[in-house]
């Protein structure tokens, strides 16, 4: 294919995806079929949208004429998101019908599918002139869309129900949207009317919510309207977000150890073998070492060293450590050694082959003699992901960057201050097919200059719609004092698109340089559609000052003891939201969850890591936690307005001083003793400290790389409960702990016994905030006075008190008593609104009250609630051995 066609085609296609921004777009399902669950036409509602598209930097989009459509909250958010458009600039007309081809646009755009250039006009009505075509003609390769038998697509026909049934089954297999089951007959009076080949997915739709009919009828002949297109386009939108943010996957490896000069694959597969949801998306941040190809395809350059490939499907990332160790090359024969080479000898920078991993061919290194970096010459806008501020503005002045801005080809950096983060947007010369994005960033930690934790990127045809595509990822910890410089890049797979998006934060200063984005003329003919998942939600800025305080804390235990210390989505759910007993999500419960081990794990390095890996698995404990909070701001009809996040706080496992053999740390050549006894308390301690350090970076690289949308890591929790004297420089490591804390920008926390040594101390150790346990509930002889004497240790050293409970209370009336002492004993005194609380309940001892049918059990949780929010009304103490 010449050149020639090849540009004259990608200036077709530009110009009808150009074309297509002016005109109106939209979507389907009746106005009987107004069952959507969130209560997002109230004044609250509204006041939240129009503050999140505040927040967001962009004016919410207002339509005069759908005041009073039931599709008003569905063409509001779908428009917002530029997925639809009105017919004019306020108005919308929602019950004109929809057109074949306008449905093939939005639910080209739903899907996420990204459009590409098409070689022949398969359909008459459609040609490649059109600006519907990549949308029809991609949509038709999913084979979601299909023609006439007259060669004709009825392009500017309107959509019957039936058919709109079909293409969204179409859909769901193309999206691999899991099928819902049938939840009743699905059955219709009016289902003869519909042809045989309809009849099958109007029950899948059916099941699935997307379409429901009304008073027993379908209306299978029905024509669709624009309202109705937006009600069902914003359903198939939420499956796609709920996918997007819970999709399973599978790499096969967990490491890459690659030979320099050679090459390995990475692929990514469905647990059950079907096909992904999403297309995968790679990274790299070390490309002076090597590249990740768009197919999965790690190949090596001739350096060793070590980085990390990232590996996106949907919202979610998993990291692979990269290991390039030295090729090995094999003696040449004596005879051949002592003949003239007939051809030069290859240079240092040409790969050479190994015996275990594939060679890279001469042709392969980097594979950009193809590419370009076409972003120097590409208009480039830079906005702050938080409000703007003109103070940080001016201190920016200092280092303004290159002339021609960020990606102008330069060694000089552009320094970015404070404002949460930044998003750079790149409109790209037309015609090309985009395949990697990469931004250099450096750290000087000296200078307050660190690296930011990840680069993310987005994909959009228009500069309004956009997808998410993926990320990038590094190790580097921001303790790191040398000077360090990473290119962090996304590898794509070859979209035709026009903007590029790239988003990172800031949380002191961040210097970058050199936005470069690679891609090449866009090739006509057959080629693998991708699927890419919708951007990710407006979450609320993450504002130390502002974000919402912790005020209920519960410990929640895991890591050992089976079932009991594994926590699902359906276990957190009742215990982040105050959930009644009809299912109604009322309020937020505990808005915080403290996540530590159990006392009895070893203080080795095989056991914290082993605790690491759980904690972070998926579907269990922190995932689990975060799938919980997003149940939580969909039952609150908060989930696409201003979502709620959870604090989260996590442990630190306590260096044992008694451990003679903790285990080798990465770069040590023996096993950590911190026992001063042998190897002297200096030594003990540098040990301790080592271990705390290694654990530390560790965790924060897991959180940062899980991403969690609907968490947000508040502090560090020092696990034990008291200062351990006899330890070396306890005092001097707790310290060192706080710093390394505080220097995250975290708070650090702690909850000693009643009486334990060192509480008096803990503003002196750099705790953010201490519990005192009351240990009042216990089966020792411990009076109602004891909750007296912590209110004055609490007064006297300025602490928070912890509540305690346990399974006993559920079935022994005097841990019942003791239970419902606490709660009255600090009522009374004022110690249970307008203070921060801690809540011991062991092991998921809190959900047997949430769950139970029986009222005195219920009553536990519902009291607990009503104490939280300075309601419990009680203040006599019980006294009695009977359970009421």
């Amino acid at each position: 294919m010449s050149n020639l066609y090849r540009a004259t085609r990608s200036r077709i296609v530009a110009a009808c995806l150009a074309a297509l921004m002016l005109l109106t777009v939209a979507a389907p399902i009746s106005a009987e079929e107004t069952t959507a669950p969130a209560p997002a036409g109230t004044e609250e509602a509204q006041n939240e949208t129009a503050e999140t598209a505040a927040a967001s930097g962009e004016q919410p989009i207002v339509f005069k004429d759908v005041e009073d459509s039931f599709a008003k909250d569905a063409i509001t958010r779908l428009a917002s998101l530029h997925l639809i458009s009105g017919v004019e600039e306020e108005r919308f007309e929602p019950q004109k019908p929809i057109t074949r081809q306008d449905v093939a646009v939005l639910l080209s755009k739903v899907i996420g599918l990204q459009p590409v250039g098409v070689e022949e006009a398969k359909y008459e009505d459609v040609g490649l002139d059109s600006p519907y075509a990549p949308y029809v003609y991609s949509l038709a390769e999913l084979e979601v869309l299909k023609g006439r038998p007259d060669n004709q697509l009825g392009a500017a026909d309107p959509l019957t129900r039936q058919e709109l049934a079909v293409l969204l089954t179409r859909l769901m297999k193309a999206g691999q949207i899991q099928p819902a089951s049938a939840s009743g007959s699905a059955s219709y009076e009016d289902i003869e009317e519909a042809a045989d080949y309809a009849r099958d997915a109007i029950v899948a739709v059916t099941n699935q919510r997307w379409m429901t009919g009304a008073s027993g009828s379908f209306r299978p002949l029905g024509i669709v309207t624009r309202a109705e297109a937006a009600v069902i386009a914003e359903r198939v939108l939420d499956a796609r977000y709920l996918q997007a943010e819970q999709v399973k996957f599978e790499v096969n490896t967990e490491r890459l150890n690659v030979m320099a000069g050679s090459s390995e694959r990475v692929t990514v597969k469905s647990p059950d073998g079907k096909k992904l949801p999403f297309t995968p998306i790679y990274g790299f941040d070390r490309p002076e070492l090597g590249s990740i190809q768009p197919d999965g395809t790690f190949v090596a350059g001739p350096a060793t060293g070590t980085g990390n490939v990232t590996v996106t499907v949907g919202h979610r990332t998993v990291t692979i450590p990269v290991q390039i160790t030295a090729a090995v090359v094999a003696p040449k024969p004596e005879e051949e050694e002592s003949k003239p080479s007939k051809k030069p000898e290859p240079s240092a920078s040409e790969p050479q082959e190994s015996t275990e991993s594939t060679p890279v061919e001469e042709t392969s290194p980097v594979q950009e003699d193809q590419l370009q970096n076409i972003a120097p010459d590409s208009f480039t806008s830079v906005k702050t992901v938080g409000p703007a501020d003109n103070y940080f503005r001016e201190v920016e002045k200092a280092y303004p960057g290159p002339v021609g801005g960020l990606t102008a080809v330069s060694e000089e950096w552009t320094g970015y201050n404070r404002q949460y983060g930044r998003k750079v947007t790149v409109a790209l010369p037309e015609g090309k097919a985009v395949e990697r994005v990469n931004l250099t960033f450096q750290q000087r930690k000296t200078s307050g200059i660190t690296l930011p934790n990840s680069l993310e990127v987005e994909v959009s045809q228009d500069g309004k719609a956009w997808s998410y595509a993926g990320k990038a990822v590094h190790d580097v910890p921001a303790s790191e004092e040398k000077m360090v410089t990473r290119t962090l890049g996304v590898s794509l797979p070859q979209l035709e698109v026009r903007y590029v998006r790239v988003t990172f934060p800031v949380k002191v200063f961040v210097f970058a340089r050199q936005l470069e984005v690679w891609a090449k003329d866009a090739e006509a003919g057959p080629s693998d559609i991708a699927l890419l998942p919708p951007p990710k939600q407006f979450q609320p800025i993450d504002n130390r000052q502002t974000r919402r305080p912790v005020e209920n804390m519960l410990l929640v235990y895991t890591g050992m003891h089976d079932e009991l210390g594994t926590w699902t989505k359906e276990d957190f759910l009742p215990m982040v939201g105050y959930l009644t007993q009809d299912g109604y999500m009322r309020d937020q419960m505990f808005d915080t969850v403290l996540l530590l081990p159990y006392q009895t794990m070893p203080a080795t390095r095989d056991s914290w890591n082993a605790y690491l890996n759980d904690l972070f698995r998926m579907d269990r404990q922190l995932d689990a936690l975060n799938s919980a909070m997003r149940e939580y701001n969909r039952l609150r009809g908060t989930l696409y307005t201003t979502p709620t996040k959870e604090n989260v706080v996590l442990a630190i496992p306590y260096p044992n001083a008694a451990q003679k053999d903790f285990g080798k740390l990465p770069g040590e050549e023996t096993s950590l003793s911190f026992n001063a006894a042998g190897i002297g308390e200096e030594m003990a301690y540098q040990n301790r400290k080592k271990a705390v350090e290694w654990y530390f970076q560790e965790l924060l690289k897991r959180w940062n790389k899980e991403g969690y949308s609907y968490l947000n890591l508040d502090g560090i929790y020092w696990f034990h409960e008291l200062i351990e004297d006899s330890a070396p420089k306890e005092r001097e490591l707790i310290r060192s702990t706080a710093g390394m804390v505080h220097d995250e920008a975290l708070r650090f926390y702690w909850i000693p016994y009643y009486g334990s040594p060192g509480v008096e101390e803990w503003k002196s150790l750099y705790f953010d905030r201490a519990f005192l346990q009351p240990n009042y509930y216990s089966d020792k002889p411990v009076t109602i006075e004891r909750i007296q004497g912590v209110l004055d240790a609490v007064q006297k050293y300025g602490m928070d008190i912890e509540i305690e409970g346990d399974h006993k209370m559920y079935n022994d009336p005097k841990f019942y008593q003791l239970y419902y002492n606490q709660l009255a004993a600090t009522h009374k005194l004022g110690m249970d609104k307008n203070n921060v609380h801690a809540y011991y309940f062991g092991s998921k001892a809190f959900l047997p009250a949430a769950r139970s049918k029986d009222e005195a059990i219920r009553a536990i949780y519902d009291d607990t609630y009503k104490w939280m929010r300075g309601r419990f009304d009680r203040d006599e103490f019980l006294d009695t051995d009977v359970m009421p």
